[in-house]
């Protein structure tokens, strides 16, 4: 039988809550210092009640943030340790009909879910899975940072030099940034003159634009209506965020230079590279994200960890199914979403399953979710049965 642990995750000071078999609280609430000498005085409590109600030790606690990386690591190394999501606690202390909730409540209720069902016991000891996880999420938030700042320097440019992003097939690549760090007005661009611009874009686009095209953005800056109100704060703006861009770009590269090299450690024991549409990068996210397949019984369970899973509202005889409820894993439920991109036009599985659902009428978005859960479950089996995806005769 389990002597039933839960404790509320905090940034200095963690709240614990022990529980017997039988659900009665043993004890008082404890208070645990993060420190080492704080968690050796809680062990001295665990492991003196654990002895004395002859119950084995296994503790949840709320996977909080960061703030439970340190915790976890040390305790981790004498007990089971079972990780909850915050909204599993949510849920489950939604029963309360009092609505209270404090640390100590919540340390409480994991402790009272550890009696009624157990959360994942996931690894988070393999280091190099908490690097790629780090490194992973990390360059999730960079890119998603690089498209807020290439909004606004879409927006800027509209204000300086309207229908300059008309001109290019994105005012991203590599010509149009040139010009930008040059001649981002259409004035600096007229200065310029057709025989530097064209020089400019010949060298960056690798002879790919004619003198056709510098004459063009010359005829669009001679026509262009700019706005001088607001110019010298927009020019500087423009220049700030060249630059940023640049150097998070270069950060994202670097990143997944690190990804790489850590996926090619452990790459031999997993399958779902094989999957074709699923590159290394995106396998070694997505294994960051799972962890060992092991903890999860059915391909349900990660279309649930991954939020893809319908939102459900019933009431009466009325039942109401909409969209993915998107309660999971951000970065995952991403890493899918462009891995079946990819896969609905290499992987012919995948291709069939989108095409059928679209000719049964469904919306884009929703067939792409929908084969998005038919990837998951191929993801499933090829990690669970240790073999390489091979496509059906």
């Amino acid at each position: 039988m389990y002597l039933n642990i839960g404790i509320d995750v905090a940034k200095d000071v963690h709240e614990a809550c022990i529980l017997n078999d039988k659900g009665e609280q043993i004890g008082k609430y404890i208070r645990i210092k993060n420190f080492k000498s704080g968690i050796e005085k809680f062990r001295e409590r665990v492991e003196s009640t654990a002895s004395e109600l002859d119950l084995i030790p296994r503790i949840g606690m709320e996977a909080t943030g960061i703030y439970w990386y340190t915790i976890y690591r040390e305790l981790s190394k004498h007990y089971e340790i079972h990780l909850f999501n915050p909204s599993q606690i949510r849920g489950f202390a939604a029963v309360n009909i009092r609505g209270a909730k404090t640390d100590k409540i919540d340390a409480k209720t994991i402790a009272g879910m550890l009696r009624f069902g157990e959360a994942p016991k996931i690894d988070y000891g393999d280091k190099t899975r908490m690097d790629l996880k780090e490194y992973c999420r990390y360059r999730f938030k960079l890119k998603s940072n690089v498209i807020n700042l290439k909004k606004r320097l879409i927006r800027n440019m509209h204000l300086i030099f309207p229908g300059y992003d008309q001109l290019f097939s994105s005012i991203f690549t590599r010509t149009s940034i040139a010009i930008l760090n040059e001649a981002p007005r259409p004035l600096d661009m007229l200065e310029m003159g057709e025989e530097k611009l064209y020089e400019l874009m010949r060298k960056t686009s690798r002879n790919h634009y004619s003198p056709e095209k510098a004459r063009e953005l010359l005829e669009m800056a001679k026509d262009s209506i700019s706005s001088d109100f607001t110019e010298e704060a927009l020019l500087f703006e423009v220049e700030s965020l060249l630059k940023l861009i640049e150097y998070i770009e270069g950060q994202i590269k670097e990143l997944e230079i690190r990804i790489l090299a850590a996926w090619e450690t452990v790459k031999d024991k997993h399958y779902l590279q094989t999957i074709p549409g699923v590159s290394d990068l995106m396998a070694a996210t997505i294994w960051a994200e799972l962890g060992d397949i092991e903890n999860f019984n059915h391909p349900d369970q990660i279309v649930a960890f991954a939020g893809y899973d319908p939102k459900v509202k019933k009431s009466g005889n009325k039942e109401v199914i909409s969209g993915p409820n998107k309660r999971g894993s951000r970065l995952l439920r991403w890493v899918l979403g462009r891995a079946v991109v990819q896969a609905k036009m290499f992987n012919p599985v995948i291709e069939q399953y989108f095409k059928k659902k679209i000719s049964e009428g469904k919306h884009f978005n929703t067939a792409l979710c929908a084969a998005a859960k038919k990837l998951i479950r191929i993801i499933w089996s090829v990690e669970k049965n240790k073999r390489a995806f091979q496509i059906p005769a």
